[in-house]
């Protein structure tokens, strides 16, 4: 009994070898078409680790052609979608690099932003409802300009919507950080850095709820400085703005991204 157990075991071991040499030999062997069309139904079947391993076989292989093109783009968003965000920059980067004339540089703006806005969150603080306005904003700011640059470039993109309610959303979070720091400067006594802090957000983020708030800082601040025209005027500013509201800007839902459909190419 123990010799036949083992006797299977070994025969088990040579099935799985041989079935990873075949597997290998498809992705060493096979035409792009077959590769590309075995990745998209990884892709579609969520196995990101199959669809990366089948297009960055058509990628190497077949460097030049549409179907490398294609396989960048959705190696992408596999990455994106495994969370892995360094390797969606990266990939996103040499996209645009390589390719500064495709026609789907809207799909590679929108994908750089929406990782860099992923890079900018955290899953614990949303758990706990943690206000991340208060954490570093470089991926954030990062996420605005590729949203800013997919809006102004590709006005009638499918992506562009989604990118505008989100330019709202990141420029409503960047405007609370600042205020934080602004009241952290105040508890302080720093008034120079408050006033500095608050023209800034004045400069830069005018239409939202945060820089209203901001508003008795700047004018204490130059109240505490001796500076009473300056306090006048921000005490003016705060006068027209009474009644004003402003709503905070809700987090925009996870995106329902699908894969967009590509150009058909008989590249080989």
């Amino acid at each position: 009994m123990r010799r036949l157990k083992s006797l299977t075991l070994v025969a088990l071991a040579v099935l799985a070898i041989s079935a990873c040499s075949n597997s290998k030999s498809e992705v060493e062997q096979a035409p792009a078409q077959e590769l590309f069309t075995e990745a998209r139904t990884y892709l579609q079947e969520g196995n990101y680790s199959q669809a990366t391993r089948y297009l960055e076989a058509v990628n190497s292989r077949f460097p030049g052609t549409s179907y490398s093109e294609q396989a960048q783009l959705d190696l992408i968003y596999a990455a994106y979608k495994t969370q892995d965000y360094t390797k969606a920059l990266v990939t996103a980067d040499a996209f645009l690099q390589q390719y500064p004339y495709s026609q789907h540089l809207d799909y590679v703006l929108y994908m750089a932003a929406l990782t860099n806005s992923a890079l900018g969150d955290n899953l614990i603080q949303d758990f706990f409802g943690v206000d991340r306005s208060t954490r570093e904003t470089t991926s954030m700011k990062t996420a605005f300009s590729n949203f800013q640059t997919l809006v102004q470039n590709f006005p009638n993109s499918p992506y562009t919507p989604d990118a505008v309610a989100r330019m709202a959303y990141i420029k409503d979070r960047l405007a609370r950080h600042e205020l934080e720091i602004a009241k952290f400067y105040a508890k302080r006594n720093a008034h120079v850095a408050v006033a500095n802090r608050v023209t800034d957000m004045l400069r830069t983020y005018s239409d939202t709820a945060a820089t209203l708030e901001a508003l008795p800082l700047m004018q204490h601040a130059y109240e505490q400085m001796g500076l009473t025209q300056l306090a006048k005027d921000a005490e003016t500013l705060i006068k027209a703005n009474e009644g004003r509201s402003i709503k905070p800007v809700e987090k925009p839902e996870e995106p329902l991204l699908s894969l967009p459909s590509w150009l058909k190419s008989s590249d080989e």
